[in-house]
């Protein structure tokens, strides 16, 4: 009798924000270990995304497996349009990646002290509102607060504005990053206990694009001649969104709804 194989259970936890908010040195906070590169050795032309593998998170029989994006900018910027589109598209290559292995289980926006608001909202909406259409919990890991006596207190302080700017999380943890703050190990503590106790039970997939079937799907490769009237209402309303959500330029939000209904 062959054996049956060990069915592994994941969840998968995407890391977003911008460059230099602190998603790596988050992720090794996480891990409780220096798994992921970090400083100023980090190309901004990187346009990958990286999968790591954290099989013992918890006390608990699930395998983590953390995903550290791309830094995205902010579109309203228009300092380096191309490489905001390079970004997206790799955004929307980690979305089918996910997708092809069960969904997400939970969204961390990681965001760094002192950072404009109207790039926070950005960000934000590009993932929450646009990608994931609400359907996955959404938290908010703000970095750079070892100067704060009391961490927290960074929050109170600042929820109305982010309330302000449309920005609504599930929960949230005011953090510290460095190693050697005595604030370390409570700021690891907040992080798990963000991570375990709003990631969703069942993965779900993103929600900007309905999966096809299997026979359609392959039915699509077989005539690749006639476009489908489906994916172009689909990329007509997601440049919608991008323009109405994000504050993207028509022409640009063009390009990215383009790269996320055809890949």
């Amino acid at each position: 009798m062959a054996k049956k194989k060990n069915i592994i259970r994941a969840q998968n936890i995407v890391i977003f924000g911008a460059m230099g908010a602190g998603k790596s040195s988050l992720i090794n906070l996480i891990a409780n270990q220096n798994i992921a590169e970090t400083g100023s050795n980090l190309k901004r032309c990187t346009l990958t995304w990286t999968k790591y593998v954290l099989p013992r998170l918890f006390n608990n029989e699930l395998q983590y497996n953390i995903f550290d994006t791309m830094g995205i900018e902010n579109p309203e910027l228009e300092l380096e349009p191309l490489e905001y589109h390079r970004s997206i598209k790799n955004a929307s290559q980690l979305l089918r990646a996910l997708d092809a292995c069960g969904g997400t289980n939970l969204l961390v926006y990681c965001v760094q002290k002192g950072r404009d608001g109207s790039a926070l909202r950005s960000n934000y909406q590009l993932f929450r509102e646009v990608l994931y259409q609400r359907r996955v919990p959404v938290v908010m890991v703000v970095t750079g607060l070892e100067d704060e006596e009391v961490m927290e207190e960074w929050w109170e302080r600042n929820r109305t504005t982010l309330e302000a700017s449309e920005i609504a999380v599930e929960g949230h943890a005011c953090v510290t990053t460095l190693k050697n703050e005595a604030k370390y190990e409570a700021s690891r503590e907040a992080v798990h206990e963000l991570i375990q106790r709003y990631a969703a039970v069942m993965p779900v997939l993103g929600g900007w694009k309905k999966e096809e079937g299997r026979i359609s799907a392959f039915m699509r490769r077989l005539s690749l001649r006639q476009p489908n009237p489906e994916d172009k209402r689909l990329q007509d309303k997601l440049q919608k969104d991008l323009q109405g959500q994000c504050g993207m330029k028509p022409e640009l939000a063009s390009k990215v709804a383009n790269t996320f209904t055809y890949g």
